[in-house]
C-alpha cells in the first residue's frame, strides 16, 4: 500500500515538473502571455525544487520494493 503511495506521489512530482518546464518553454519562447517573465522564474523554480523531491520518492520506491526473486 505504502509502495503504491510514494509511486504514485512521484509521478505527481514528475507531472508537476513537466508542467513547471512547458511554462518555463512557453513564456522563454514568447508563447503565453507574460510580458514580465514571472512563469520562466516560476516554473524553473518550481521544477528545481521538486526534483530532489521526484528523487527522493523514486529512491523510497525502489527501496520499498521486494526484492527480485
Amino acid at each position: 500500500m505504502l509502495r503504491r503511495l510514494v509511486l504514485g506521489a512521484f509521478v505527481c512530482a514528475v507531472a508537476m515538473i513537466v508542467l513547471c518546464a512547458g511554462m518555463a518553454v512557453l513564456s522563454v519562447t514568447g508563447s503565453s502571455f507574460d510580458p514580465h517573465g514571472y512563469g520562466m522564474f516560476a516554473g524553473i523554480l518550481v521544477a528545481v525544487v521538486l526534483m530532489p523531491v521526484a528523487l527522493l520518492l523514486w529512491v523510497l520506491y525502489r527501496w520499498l520494493r521486494p526484492p527480485a526473486a
